[in-house]
């Protein structure tokens, strides 16, 4: 589902990626609005399933998971439901794309060593409806941006589009 998001729930979606342990009332004061109001944003955007969780950002390498990898998956016709729930299942593998190109996923890993990262891969190719596999190591992230930041900076965008900066 599909909502558009107004200045006041982008404002608030900036306050929650900058402040994540404010509460309500607080928010509301930063903000300039009602706790009322910011509640019902709040709620607004919880039922909605805009914001899914808040629970921590984590950085891989402060807790030792410095290696990360990008996998191509090739799977067998048929197979997608079978593959994806066997694949989540590998604890390395943080995300799973369909795509579109070379490979039929694209799964994101994090591990600790080249190792680690190695044994995941043999699970994953171990996974029998998995027919070619192709890992592209992350050596440095330039650029790491979270969707709540792009959001937020649809504000700057709107308001210089709009002259009311």
């Amino acid at each position: 589902m599909h909502i558009e998001l107004d200045d006041i729930e982008r404002r608030l979606i900036g306050v929650l990626r900058r402040h994540p342990r404010k509460g309500v009332s607080e928010m509301a004061r930063l903000m300039g609005f009602s706790r009322a109001t910011v509640r019902d944003r709040l709620r607004r955007l919880e039922a909605a399933k805009v914001i899914r969780g808040y629970g921590p950002d984590i950085e891989p390498r402060s807790v030792g998971l410095g290696v990360s990898a990008f996998v191509i998956v090739t799977i067998a016709q048929g197979g997608y439901e079978t593959a994806t729930g066997k694949l989540g299942s590998v604890a390395e593998v943080l995300e799973i794309h369909t795509v579109t190109g070379r490979g039929d996923l694209l799964l994101r890993l994090a591990a600790t060593t080249n190792d680690h990262l190695h044994e995941a891969i043999q699970r994953i190719a171990a996974v029998d409806e998995v027919r070619r596999t192709e890992t592209l190591l992350a050596l440095h992230s330039a650029v790491t941006r979270t969707v709540a930041d792009l959001v937020v900076d649809e504000i700057d965008r709107w308001k210089a589009r709009d002259g009311s900066r």
